[in-house]
């Protein structure tokens, strides 16, 4: 761990600098736009913690002009060696910088050198009096919308960990809202009729977009479940309205909850273990042979019905018809790995999205676990 550097009265405040854009001034009801990041950082005792970052920006930078449009939350996740999750902070509402501390010098907070800020650069700066010891945030670059994200995260008065660079997404707000209703209605509409696939492709959609179909027919070319965490509560709930209890991710995360009890040091058993419990495995060689398949279901293997195991749906792959355009590229496009980005999709990538999706889903519908430890803070 590195040791802190002096600062002005600020160990209390949880502070996330904003290093964004510079554009000339604009009408102050210029609409926002959507913004989520994440990046994590890892401790010298194991474990990581888990930053995510989701709310709203304006296109212009006057916002103190228009600050109801400048809605930024943080979320902070500790998992350990044993892949136990504590939510730390949930979705902590960040308040205007400026108005905390305008005499801060933002450029002694140690970020790499293309994160840091400038002297007494409080522009896109953010806060709340959560974080015990102090932790920062600066998104880059300073042009434009934001597309990379750092932490530096004090345990203690004395030491920090500073995360790994991680990525942002953004979208424009109305957009973004006026296709996730869209979808939502579509969703409803397929698991009142019973029609188990469509409500399952819909589903994709929504939480897993680059799954589902290639840009540019994919109307949401992003990950929406970063915006809204209230989605997760509503594809749940209209999938155990519809299922009676069957089907649902509240359904799943207990079900991976006890995959991860019975395989606390290895998660690649864990993922077998869910796989095994709600159905997704193949239970006999197929017919023909796929040479991209492995021994997890593909899409049309499903079963959409009923009479399937509990947690079965929604699914948690890539699409046939995805999976098929990455083995099978247009002729104009000269790919030497596809067929092995086609086999990943078919099996590896479950390793890595199943406790990524399961990790959100606790997050989203789970409430803060109590007696978090005040040295992460």
């Amino acid at each position: 761990m590195s040791k802190m550097l002096t600062l002005k009265p600020l160990s209390c405040v949880l502070t996330v600098a904003l290093v964004t854009t510079t554009m000339p001034p604009t009408n102050a009801q210029t609409e926002p736009y959507r913004v989520a990041c994440e990046t994590t950082a890892f401790l010298s005792q194991g474990g990581s913690l888990t930053y995510r970052l989701a709310g709203s920006l304006p296109e212009s930078e006057e916002i103190s002009q228009n600050p109801i449009r400048t809605t930024l939350a943080l979320t902070v996740r500790w998992q350990d060696q044993t892949d136990r999750v504590q939510t730390l902070l949930n979705a902590s509402a960040l308040s205007d910088y400026e108005q905390l501390a305008p005499d801060a010098d933002y450029s002694q907070v140690p970020f790499e050198e293309v994160f840091r800020g400038q002297p007494n650069n409080a522009d896109f700066l953010y806060g709340t009096p959560v974080s015990v010891h102090g932790l920062y945030v600066s998104l880059r670059p300073t042009s434009g919308r934001p597309q990379e994200i750092q932490t530096v995260h004090y345990l203690s008065p004395d030491e920090y960990v500073r995360s790994a660079v991680g990525n942002c997404q953004t979208a424009n707000a109305d957009d973004l809202d006026s296709a996730i209703d869209e979808q939502l209605t579509l969703l409803q509409d397929r698991l009142q009729a019973e029609d188990w696939a469509a409500a399952d492709r819909v589903t994709r959609l929504l939480i897993s977009p680059g799954t589902t179909r290639l840009p540019p027919y994919d109307p949401l070319a992003f990950d929406p479940v970063f915006f809204h965490p209230e989605l997760i509560h509503a594809i749940d709930q209209m999938w155990l309205t519809a299922s009676n209890g069957r089907f649902g991710f509240s359904v799943q995360l207990r079900l991976w909850q006890q995959a991860l009890a019975d395989h606390p040091n290895n998660r690649d058993a864990a993922v077998n273990a869910f796989r095994d419990r709600i159905g997704w495995k193949l239970a006999a060689p197929r017919a023909e042979v796929d040479f991209i398949s492995s021994d997890w279901l593909n899409e049309s293997e499903l079963t959409y019905s009923l009479q399937a195991p509990a947690g079965h749906l929604p699914w948690a792959g890539a699409s046939d018809a995805f999976v098929q355009s990455v083995a099978n590229p247009p002729p104009e496009i000269h790919c030497g790995v596809c067929t092995v980005d086609a086999i990943r999709l078919r099996d590896g990538y479950f390793y890595l999205y199943i406790p990524q999706l399961m990790g959100r889903v606790s997050l989203y519908l789970d409430l803060p676990v109590s007696g978090a430890s005040e040295s992460f803070q």
